[in-house]
Protein backbone atom coordinates (compact mmCIF):
# COMPACT_ATOMS: atom_id res chain seq x y z
CA UNK A 1 0.00 0.00 0.00
CA UNK A 2 1.11 3.26 -0.94
CA UNK A 3 1.27 5.58 1.72
CA UNK A 4 2.88 8.80 -0.50
CA UNK A 5 6.48 9.73 0.46
CA UNK A 6 8.10 9.09 4.19
CA UNK A 7 11.05 10.45 5.95
CA UNK A 8 14.48 9.21 4.90
CA UNK A 9 15.31 6.67 7.83
CA UNK A 10 19.12 7.70 7.19
CA UNK A 11 18.46 10.97 7.21
CA UNK A 12 16.43 10.30 10.42
CA UNK A 13 18.77 8.63 12.14
CA UNK A 14 21.73 10.74 11.90
CA UNK A 15 19.48 13.67 13.21
CA UNK A 16 18.95 11.46 16.55
CA UNK A 17 21.74 10.45 16.82
CA UNK A 18 23.13 14.03 17.78
CA UNK A 19 25.72 14.34 15.05
CA UNK A 20 23.66 15.94 12.51
CA UNK A 21 25.60 19.29 11.93
CA UNK A 22 28.77 17.25 11.31
CA UNK A 23 26.85 14.73 8.73
CA UNK A 24 25.68 18.33 7.16
CA UNK A 25 28.83 19.38 6.85
CA UNK A 26 30.14 16.32 5.54
CA UNK A 27 27.82 16.46 2.82
CA UNK A 28 26.93 19.81 1.73
CA UNK A 29 25.01 19.58 -1.61
CA UNK A 30 22.89 17.06 0.18
CA UNK A 31 19.23 17.96 0.66
CA UNK A 32 17.80 16.05 3.57
CA UNK A 33 14.68 14.53 3.39
CA UNK A 34 12.43 14.45 6.63
CA UNK A 35 9.23 14.38 5.28
CA UNK A 36 6.03 13.38 7.51
CA UNK A 37 8.60 12.83 10.61
CA UNK A 38 7.30 13.16 13.85
CA UNK A 39 9.60 15.62 15.60
CA UNK A 40 7.63 17.38 18.10
CA UNK A 41 8.63 17.65 21.42
CA UNK A 42 12.32 17.51 20.57
CA UNK A 43 15.11 19.60 21.37
CA UNK A 44 17.05 20.90 17.54
CA UNK A 45 18.52 24.42 18.53
CA UNK A 46 21.05 25.43 16.62
CA UNK A 47 20.77 22.63 14.36
CA UNK A 48 21.37 23.38 10.21
CA UNK A 49 18.19 22.61 7.91
CA UNK A 50 19.37 24.37 5.15
CA UNK A 51 17.28 23.95 2.35
CA UNK A 52 15.99 20.24 4.04
CA UNK A 53 12.60 19.18 2.68
CA UNK A 54 10.37 19.35 6.01
CA UNK A 55 6.81 19.06 4.27
CA UNK A 56 3.95 17.97 6.67
CA UNK A 57 6.89 17.48 9.34
CA UNK A 58 5.26 17.88 12.89
CA UNK A 59 7.28 20.14 14.85
CA UNK A 60 4.79 20.43 17.42
CA UNK A 61 6.50 21.79 21.02
CA UNK A 62 9.49 21.73 19.23
CA UNK A 63 12.50 23.46 20.69
CA UNK A 64 14.28 25.31 16.94
CA UNK A 65 15.56 28.57 18.49
CA UNK A 66 18.61 29.32 16.61
CA UNK A 67 18.29 26.67 13.71
CA UNK A 68 18.88 26.79 10.12
CA UNK A 69 15.55 26.89 7.95
CA UNK A 70 16.94 28.80 5.41
CA UNK A 71 15.35 27.95 1.91
CA UNK A 72 13.70 24.70 3.56
CA UNK A 73 10.70 23.32 2.07
CA UNK A 74 8.23 23.66 4.82
CA UNK A 75 4.60 22.88 3.13
CA UNK A 76 2.32 21.75 5.36
CA UNK A 77 4.43 21.85 8.93
CA UNK A 78 2.71 22.05 12.15
CA UNK A 79 4.34 24.38 14.90
CA UNK A 80 2.16 24.76 17.58
CA UNK A 81 3.64 25.81 20.55
CA UNK A 82 7.36 25.92 19.25
CA UNK A 83 10.13 28.02 19.74
CA UNK A 84 11.80 29.32 16.70
CA UNK A 85 14.04 31.88 18.57
CA UNK A 86 16.76 33.28 16.99
CA UNK A 87 16.20 30.78 14.16
CA UNK A 88 16.84 31.58 10.45
CA UNK A 89 14.21 30.83 7.83
CA UNK A 90 15.45 33.38 5.06
CA UNK A 91 13.44 32.58 1.35
CA UNK A 92 11.20 29.97 3.37
CA UNK A 93 7.61 29.78 2.19
CA UNK A 94 5.26 29.21 5.05
CA UNK A 95 1.91 30.33 2.98
CA UNK A 96 -1.52 29.18 5.03
CA UNK A 97 0.35 27.55 7.70
CA UNK A 98 -1.15 28.17 11.47
CA UNK A 99 1.88 29.48 13.41
CA UNK A 100 -0.19 30.96 16.09
CA UNK A 101 1.02 31.35 19.70
CA UNK A 102 5.30 30.68 17.50
CA UNK A 103 8.30 32.34 19.46
CA UNK A 104 9.76 33.77 16.57
CA UNK A 105 11.55 36.89 18.71
CA UNK A 106 14.78 37.76 16.91
CA UNK A 107 14.00 35.31 13.85
CA UNK A 108 15.62 36.05 10.91
CA UNK A 109 12.67 36.24 7.65
CA UNK A 110 14.44 37.86 4.91
CA UNK A 111 12.14 37.21 1.67
CA UNK A 112 9.78 34.74 3.76
CA UNK A 113 6.36 33.66 2.39
CA UNK A 114 3.70 34.07 4.96
CA UNK A 115 0.75 34.96 3.02
CA UNK A 116 -2.18 33.41 4.53
CA UNK A 117 -0.55 32.59 7.77
CA UNK A 118 -2.15 32.92 10.52
CA UNK A 119 0.28 34.79 13.03
CA UNK A 120 -2.17 35.51 15.83
CA UNK A 121 -0.79 36.07 19.80
CA UNK A 122 2.96 35.18 17.91
CA UNK A 123 6.08 36.70 19.01
CA UNK A 124 8.00 38.01 16.39
CA UNK A 125 9.74 41.12 18.44
CA UNK A 126 13.11 42.13 16.57
CA UNK A 127 12.71 39.51 14.03
CA UNK A 128 13.86 40.35 10.48
CA UNK A 129 10.98 40.40 8.46
CA UNK A 130 12.94 42.47 5.41
CA UNK A 131 11.10 41.87 2.28
CA UNK A 132 8.56 39.40 3.22
CA UNK A 133 5.61 38.48 1.95
CA UNK A 134 2.44 38.98 4.69
CA UNK A 135 -0.22 39.41 2.04
CA UNK A 136 -3.45 38.65 3.88
CA UNK A 137 -1.66 37.25 6.83
CA UNK A 138 -3.56 37.36 10.68
CA UNK A 139 -1.33 39.21 12.84
CA UNK A 140 -3.88 39.59 15.38
CA UNK A 141 -2.26 40.42 19.16
CA UNK A 142 0.91 39.18 17.50
CA UNK A 143 4.07 41.15 19.24
CA UNK A 144 6.04 42.99 16.49
CA UNK A 145 8.01 45.50 18.59
CA UNK A 146 11.30 45.65 16.97
CA UNK A 147 11.06 44.11 14.50
CA UNK A 148 12.36 44.76 11.16
CA UNK A 149 9.79 45.12 7.86
CA UNK A 150 11.84 47.05 5.30
CA UNK A 151 10.62 46.68 1.57
CA UNK A 152 7.94 44.01 2.89
CA UNK A 153 4.52 43.50 1.24
CA UNK A 154 1.13 43.98 4.19
CA UNK A 155 -1.48 44.09 1.62
CA UNK A 156 -4.82 42.53 3.41
CA UNK A 157 -2.91 41.93 6.52
CA UNK A 158 -4.87 42.29 10.08
CA UNK A 159 -3.45 43.66 12.85
CA UNK A 160 -5.69 43.49 15.60
CA UNK A 161 -4.33 44.73 19.20
CA UNK A 162 -0.94 43.88 17.28
CA UNK A 163 2.08 45.57 19.10
CA UNK A 164 4.13 47.35 16.71
CA UNK A 165 6.30 49.98 18.66
CA UNK A 166 9.48 50.85 16.84
CA UNK A 167 9.04 48.64 14.17
CA UNK A 168 11.37 49.35 10.55
CA UNK A 169 8.56 49.61 7.72
CA UNK A 170 10.22 51.85 5.50
CA UNK A 171 9.28 51.20 1.40
CA UNK A 172 6.74 48.32 2.42
CA UNK A 173 3.64 48.20 0.72
CA UNK A 174 0.62 48.63 3.05
CA UNK A 175 -1.86 50.27 1.09
CA UNK A 176 -5.51 50.24 2.79
CA UNK A 177 -4.24 47.86 5.67
CA UNK A 178 -6.17 48.78 8.71
CA UNK A 179 -3.53 50.00 11.80
CA UNK A 180 -5.96 51.17 14.04
CA UNK A 181 -5.69 51.81 17.73
CA UNK A 182 -2.39 50.51 17.77
CA UNK A 183 0.51 51.14 19.52
CA UNK A 184 2.76 52.41 16.58
CA UNK A 185 5.24 54.60 18.90
CA UNK A 186 8.60 55.77 16.82
CA UNK A 187 7.55 53.27 13.83
CA UNK A 188 9.61 54.03 10.90
CA UNK A 189 7.59 53.98 7.64
CA UNK A 190 9.76 56.39 5.51
CA UNK A 191 9.32 55.87 1.54
CA UNK A 192 6.49 53.08 1.83
CA UNK A 193 3.59 53.09 0.06
CA UNK A 194 0.23 53.55 2.32
CA UNK A 195 -2.00 54.91 0.61
CA UNK A 196 -5.59 54.17 2.29
CA UNK A 197 -3.87 53.05 5.32
CA UNK A 198 -6.21 53.65 8.24
CA UNK A 199 -4.33 54.57 11.76
CA UNK A 200 -7.58 55.98 13.45
CA UNK A 201 -6.89 56.45 17.22
CA UNK A 202 -3.74 54.90 16.85
CA UNK A 203 -0.36 56.03 19.05
CA UNK A 204 2.24 57.19 16.48
CA UNK A 205 4.37 59.35 19.03
CA UNK A 206 7.82 60.14 17.34
CA UNK A 207 6.61 57.92 13.75
CA UNK A 208 8.87 58.79 10.92
CA UNK A 209 6.89 59.01 7.87
CA UNK A 210 9.57 60.91 5.39
CA UNK A 211 8.65 60.75 1.90
CA UNK A 212 5.78 58.19 2.23
CA UNK A 213 3.24 57.62 0.26
CA UNK A 214 0.04 58.73 2.38
CA UNK A 215 -2.82 59.66 -0.03
CA UNK A 216 -6.11 59.32 1.51
CA UNK A 217 -4.93 57.61 4.36
CA UNK A 218 -6.79 58.35 7.91
CA UNK A 219 -4.87 59.64 10.81
CA UNK A 220 -8.82 60.39 12.90
CA UNK A 221 -8.08 61.12 16.50
CA UNK A 222 -4.00 59.73 15.93
CA UNK A 223 -1.62 60.54 18.52
CA UNK A 224 1.48 62.08 16.10
CA UNK A 225 3.31 64.04 18.55
CA UNK A 226 6.98 64.71 17.52
CA UNK A 227 6.19 62.68 14.20
CA UNK A 228 8.26 63.30 11.19
CA UNK A 229 5.96 63.73 7.96
CA UNK A 230 8.80 65.74 5.72
CA UNK A 231 7.71 65.26 2.22
CA UNK A 232 4.94 62.58 2.89
CA UNK A 233 2.60 62.72 0.47
CA UNK A 234 -0.63 63.33 2.43
CA UNK A 235 -2.93 64.39 -0.47
CA UNK A 236 -6.87 64.12 1.17
CA UNK A 237 -5.70 62.44 3.75
CA UNK A 238 -7.59 62.91 6.97
CA UNK A 239 -5.95 64.63 10.32
CA UNK A 240 -9.15 65.62 12.05
CA UNK A 241 -8.92 65.24 15.35
CA UNK A 242 -5.19 64.69 15.67
CA UNK A 243 -2.10 65.34 17.64
CA UNK A 244 0.56 67.12 15.70
CA UNK A 245 2.61 68.61 18.02
CA UNK A 246 5.90 69.26 17.92
CA UNK A 247 5.47 67.13 14.18
CA UNK A 248 7.28 68.30 11.42
CA UNK A 249 5.69 69.03 8.26
CA UNK A 250 8.38 70.30 5.49
CA UNK A 251 7.16 70.30 2.03
CA UNK A 252 4.48 68.02 2.87
CA UNK A 253 1.55 67.55 0.38
CA UNK A 254 -1.45 68.15 1.90
CA UNK A 255 -3.29 69.62 -0.78
CA UNK A 256 -7.42 68.77 -0.25
CA UNK A 257 -6.30 67.06 3.34
CA UNK A 258 -8.77 67.09 6.35
CA UNK A 259 -7.11 68.69 9.29
CA UNK A 260 -10.02 69.95 11.19
CA UNK A 261 -9.93 70.41 14.81
CA UNK A 262 -6.57 68.98 14.84
CA UNK A 263 -3.17 70.60 17.46
CA UNK A 264 -0.60 72.20 15.78
CA UNK A 265 0.94 73.36 18.78
CA UNK A 266 4.62 73.69 18.08
CA UNK A 267 4.51 72.29 14.63
CA UNK A 268 6.68 73.07 12.09
CA UNK A 269 4.87 73.44 8.68
CA UNK A 270 6.97 75.03 5.75
CA UNK A 271 6.85 74.44 1.91
CA UNK A 272 3.81 73.14 2.79
CA UNK A 273 1.36 72.71 -0.26
CA UNK A 274 -2.28 73.12 1.28
CA UNK A 275 -4.56 73.83 -1.64
CA UNK A 276 -7.87 72.82 -0.94
CA UNK A 277 -7.37 71.27 2.81
CA UNK A 278 -9.84 71.73 5.38
CA UNK A 279 -8.13 73.76 8.06
CA UNK A 280 -11.13 75.05 9.98
CA UNK A 281 -11.03 76.47 13.58
CA UNK A 282 -6.82 75.52 13.38
CA UNK A 283 -4.92 77.86 15.86
CA UNK A 284 -1.66 79.20 13.63
CA UNK A 285 -0.30 81.42 16.36
CA UNK A 286 1.99 78.49 18.14
CA UNK A 287 2.89 76.57 14.55
CA UNK A 288 6.30 77.65 13.08
CA UNK A 289 5.01 79.27 9.51
CA UNK A 290 7.14 79.52 6.46
CA UNK A 291 6.45 79.33 2.84
CA UNK A 292 2.93 77.86 2.80
CA UNK A 293 0.52 78.07 0.21
CA UNK A 294 -3.38 78.27 1.40
CA UNK A 295 -4.72 78.91 -1.98
CA UNK A 296 -8.32 77.49 -1.82
CA UNK A 297 -7.96 76.15 1.35
CA UNK A 298 -10.99 76.04 3.88
CA UNK A 299 -9.81 78.22 6.88
CA UNK A 300 -13.01 79.54 8.12
CA UNK A 301 -12.28 80.82 12.07
CA UNK A 302 -9.29 80.03 11.76
CA UNK A 303 -6.60 82.06 14.35
CA UNK A 304 -3.52 83.85 12.59
CA UNK A 305 -3.14 86.47 15.49
CA UNK A 306 0.13 87.90 15.25
CA UNK A 307 1.64 85.77 12.96
CA UNK A 308 4.34 86.55 10.40
CA UNK A 309 2.70 85.59 7.00
CA UNK A 310 4.19 87.58 4.48
CA UNK A 311 3.92 87.11 1.08
CA UNK A 312 1.24 83.66 1.63
CA UNK A 313 -0.95 83.17 -1.03
CA UNK A 314 -4.93 82.81 0.27
CA UNK A 315 -6.01 82.92 -3.45
CA UNK A 316 -9.74 81.44 -3.42
CA UNK A 317 -9.39 80.43 0.19
CA UNK A 318 -12.37 80.08 2.67
CA UNK A 319 -11.66 82.93 5.20
CA UNK A 320 -14.93 83.67 6.74
CA UNK A 321 -14.39 84.61 10.38
CA UNK A 322 -10.89 84.21 10.79
CA UNK A 323 -8.91 85.97 12.90
CA UNK A 324 -6.18 88.25 11.53
CA UNK A 325 -5.75 90.56 14.08
CA UNK A 326 -1.87 92.31 14.35
CA UNK A 327 -0.75 89.52 11.65
CA UNK A 328 2.10 90.78 8.76
CA UNK A 329 0.06 89.98 5.64
CA UNK A 330 2.40 92.83 3.47
CA UNK A 331 2.05 91.54 -0.15
CA UNK A 332 -0.06 88.51 0.81
CA UNK A 333 -2.50 87.37 -2.33
CA UNK A 334 -6.09 87.12 -1.19
CA UNK A 335 -7.15 87.33 -4.96
CA UNK A 336 -10.95 85.83 -5.28
CA UNK A 337 -11.07 84.62 -1.25
CA UNK A 338 -13.77 85.04 0.78
CA UNK A 339 -13.14 87.14 3.93
CA UNK A 340 -16.69 87.46 5.20
CA UNK A 341 -16.42 88.83 8.88
CA UNK A 342 -12.68 88.29 9.11
CA UNK A 343 -10.84 90.37 12.08
CA UNK A 344 -7.56 92.13 10.07
CA UNK A 345 -7.36 94.58 12.94
CA UNK A 346 -4.29 96.53 13.10
CA UNK A 347 -2.73 94.14 10.50
CA UNK A 348 -0.08 95.27 8.21
CA UNK A 349 -1.78 94.42 4.69
CA UNK A 350 0.82 96.13 2.82
CA UNK A 351 0.81 95.72 -0.76
CA UNK A 352 -2.02 93.32 -0.43
CA UNK A 353 -3.64 91.28 -3.24
CA UNK A 354 -7.31 91.97 -2.22
CA UNK A 355 -8.79 92.06 -5.67
CA UNK A 356 -12.25 90.35 -6.06
CA UNK A 357 -12.50 89.44 -2.23
CA UNK A 358 -15.65 89.19 -0.72
CA UNK A 359 -15.46 90.88 2.62
CA UNK A 360 -19.19 92.04 3.33
CA UNK A 361 -18.39 93.10 7.34
CA UNK A 362 -15.11 92.81 7.26
CA UNK A 363 -13.04 94.23 10.23
CA UNK A 364 -10.04 96.31 8.48
CA UNK A 365 -9.69 98.65 11.16
CA UNK A 366 -6.41 100.46 11.79
CA UNK A 367 -4.61 98.15 9.38
CA UNK A 368 -1.94 99.46 6.93
CA UNK A 369 -3.24 99.09 2.92
CA UNK A 370 -0.82 101.21 1.72
CA UNK A 371 -0.74 100.40 -1.82
CA UNK A 372 -2.59 97.52 -1.58
CA UNK A 373 -4.66 95.95 -5.00
CA UNK A 374 -8.67 96.07 -3.56
CA UNK A 375 -9.94 96.05 -7.19
CA UNK A 376 -13.72 94.56 -7.90
CA UNK A 377 -13.68 93.73 -4.13
CA UNK A 378 -17.15 93.12 -2.19
CA UNK A 379 -16.15 95.25 0.91
CA UNK A 380 -20.11 96.13 1.81
CA UNK A 381 -20.31 97.22 5.34
CA UNK A 382 -16.78 96.60 6.13
CA UNK A 383 -14.84 98.66 9.26
CA UNK A 384 -11.88 100.59 7.40
CA UNK A 385 -11.96 103.22 10.15
CA UNK A 386 -8.19 104.41 11.22
CA UNK A 387 -7.23 102.86 8.18
CA UNK A 388 -4.07 103.64 6.66
CA UNK A 389 -5.31 103.30 3.17
CA UNK A 390 -2.70 105.53 1.13
CA UNK A 391 -2.58 104.77 -2.71
CA UNK A 392 -4.86 101.61 -1.77
CA UNK A 393 -6.55 100.64 -5.59
CA UNK A 394 -9.98 100.21 -5.34
CA UNK A 395 -11.49 100.48 -9.04
CA UNK A 396 -14.49 99.00 -9.30
CA UNK A 397 -14.77 97.72 -5.77
CA UNK A 398 -18.25 97.74 -3.74
CA UNK A 399 -17.61 99.54 -0.27
CA UNK A 400 -21.36 101.17 -0.01
CA UNK A 401 -22.45 101.13 3.76
CA UNK A 402 -18.55 100.31 4.73
CA UNK A 403 -17.34 102.82 7.68
CA UNK A 404 -14.67 105.01 6.06
CA UNK A 405 -14.28 107.71 9.58
CA UNK A 406 -10.43 108.49 11.06
CA UNK A 407 -9.20 106.90 7.50
CA UNK A 408 -6.77 107.51 4.82
CA UNK A 409 -7.46 107.08 1.28
CA UNK A 410 -4.98 109.83 -0.03
CA UNK A 411 -4.02 108.84 -3.60
CA UNK A 412 -6.08 106.09 -3.39
CA UNK A 413 -7.75 104.97 -6.91
CA UNK A 414 -11.10 105.02 -6.77
CA UNK A 415 -12.25 104.46 -10.54
CA UNK A 416 -16.05 103.64 -10.89
CA UNK A 417 -15.77 102.51 -6.57
CA UNK A 418 -19.13 102.37 -4.71
CA UNK A 419 -19.50 104.60 -2.13
CA UNK A 420 -23.18 105.27 -1.25
CA UNK A 421 -23.59 105.11 2.24
CA UNK A 422 -20.09 104.79 3.84
CA UNK A 423 -19.70 106.91 6.91
CA UNK A 424 -16.92 109.58 6.37
CA UNK A 425 -16.48 111.97 9.08
CA UNK A 426 -12.52 112.89 9.37
CA UNK A 427 -11.62 110.73 6.10
CA UNK A 428 -8.73 111.43 3.65
CA UNK A 429 -9.97 110.81 0.31
CA UNK A 430 -8.86 111.20 -2.88
CA UNK A 431 -8.24 114.70 -4.40
CA UNK A 432 -10.60 114.36 -6.75
CA UNK A 433 -13.21 112.84 -4.69
CA UNK A 434 -15.00 115.91 -3.62
CA UNK A 435 -18.33 115.10 -5.67
CA UNK A 436 -18.64 111.86 -3.37
CA UNK A 437 -18.02 113.81 -0.31
CA UNK A 438 -20.81 115.90 -1.00
CA UNK A 439 -23.35 112.96 -2.12
CA UNK A 440 -21.95 110.94 1.26
CA UNK A 441 -22.82 113.50 3.57
CA UNK A 442 -26.27 113.69 1.85
CA UNK A 443 -26.74 109.80 2.09
CA UNK A 444 -25.85 110.04 5.80
CA UNK A 445 -28.59 112.75 6.13
CA UNK A 446 -30.66 109.98 4.37
CA UNK A 447 -29.67 107.31 6.44
CA UNK A 448 -30.15 109.10 9.80
CA UNK A 449 -33.40 110.08 8.62
CA UNK A 450 -34.46 106.61 7.53
CA UNK A 451 -33.29 105.21 11.02
CA UNK A 452 -35.74 107.94 12.43
CA UNK A 453 -38.75 107.17 10.08
CA UNK A 454 -38.36 102.98 11.11
CA UNK A 455 -38.21 104.08 14.77
CA UNK A 456 -41.20 105.96 14.35
CA UNK A 457 -42.68 103.28 12.39
CA UNK A 458 -41.74 100.37 15.13
CA UNK A 459 -43.16 102.87 17.97
CA UNK A 460 -46.29 103.10 16.42
CA UNK A 461 -46.56 99.35 15.81
CA UNK A 462 -45.83 99.01 19.30
CA UNK A 463 -48.86 101.00 20.28
CA UNK A 464 -51.17 99.48 17.90
CA UNK A 465 -50.51 96.06 19.21
CA UNK A 466 -51.05 97.09 22.91
CA UNK A 467 -54.04 99.15 21.72
CA UNK A 468 -55.05 95.92 20.10
CA UNK A 469 -54.51 93.65 23.83
CA UNK A 470 -56.51 95.95 25.82
CA UNK A 471 -58.98 95.66 23.22
CA UNK A 472 -59.20 91.80 23.23
CA UNK A 473 -59.13 91.98 27.16
CA UNK A 474 -62.64 94.43 27.36
CA UNK A 475 -64.16 92.83 24.80
CA UNK A 476 -63.26 89.35 26.96
CA UNK A 477 -64.18 90.97 30.01
CA UNK A 478 -67.61 92.32 28.73
CA UNK A 479 -68.37 88.54 27.84
CA UNK A 480 -67.63 87.30 30.64
CA UNK A 481 -70.31 89.53 32.69
CA UNK A 482 -73.03 88.62 30.31
CA UNK A 483 -72.67 84.95 30.81
CA UNK A 484 -72.96 85.74 34.30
Amino acid sequence: MDNGPMANQDHLAHLRSGDWNAWRQEHPTLAPDLIDADLSGTDLRGLNFEKAHLRNVDFSGTNLDGANLCRATIEGARFEGASLAGAILDHVHLDFLDLSGVLMLGASLVGASFRGVVLSEADLSNANLDRAQLESAILDGANLSGASMVGASLRGARFEKTTMRRIKAGSSVLEGVELINLDLEGAVFTNAQADTTQFKGSNLEGADFRGTALRNANFHLANLTKANLDQAQCEGASFSHADLSDASLVETNLTQADLRHSTLLHAQLERCALSGAILTEIDFRSPRISGLSFGGADLRKAVFSRCQLRGLNFKEAKLEDTDFRNANLEGAVFRGANLSGANFRHANLKQADLSEVQAGGADLSGTNLILAKAQDALLVGADFRFTDAVGIDLDRSDIRWADLRNADFTKASMISTRLWGAKIRKTSLPGNMGHWRILLKISSMLSVFSTKTEKRKVAKDQRRVQEVAELVRDREKRRQERSH
